[in-house]
């Protein structure tokens, strides 16, 4: 094993990690990354009717073997190993090494950020020209700019605009946020 990875989501923010030593990984940007390709492939399955919620994702790169593997909807973890791993090595470490993290892992509550945050934070993240988002959603939906950019200010009926928008945009039925 060369490294594991704990990411809180929805936020894809690094909550814990270990790394062999001659890793020089930056911890907080593989949590974010591979974060949001869980958060990708969730949706992806979802949009095929084939979502579950034990989930696993696994990368075979010439130089690392990564397993995704979502812990709970609050945590995924990230595991790379050796290329040169035996894949059923590989499940039967996990299988142990997954069970050792869930019952270490607290109770998590994520702080609850008003709808319209989240939705504006999804399209910065997932929209075609996200440099543009603003003035995009602006022409879609008649809010002011000035009101896009500050997004807790928004009314109820403002989010639901601005949500039905932004599925239009990326061609989603529904936001993960």
């Amino acid at each position: 094993m060369r490294a594991v990875f704990i990411t809180a989501m929805p936020d894809c923010l690094l909550f814990n990690s270990w790394m062999r030593g001659d890793e020089d990984w930056a911890p907080e940007d593989v949590a974010a990354y591979f974060g949001d390709l869980v958060r990708a492939n969730r949706e992806g399955l979802r949009s095929l009717n084939s979502w579950s919620t034990d989930m696993q994702v696994t990368i075979e790169s010439q130089s690392s073997l990564i397993v995704l593997r979502e812990l709970s909807e609050d945590f995924v973890c990230c595991c790379v190993f050796e290329t040169s791993t035996p894949l059923g090595m590989v499940r039967l470490h996990l299988k142990r090494l997954i069970e050792a993290i869930i019952a270490d892992l607290p109770t998590y509550d994520v702080e609850q950020r008003p709808r319209g945050v989240r939705v504006m934070e999804f399209l910065h993240r997932y929209a075609p020209d996200p440099h543009a988002v603003i003035m995009r959603i602006a022409l879609r939906t008649g809010i002011a700019a000035s009101t896009l950019e500050k997004p807790e200010t928004m009314t109820g009926e403002q989010v639901e605009v601005v949500e039905s928008a932004a599925q239009q945009i990326l061609g989603l039925s529904e936001l993960s946020v």
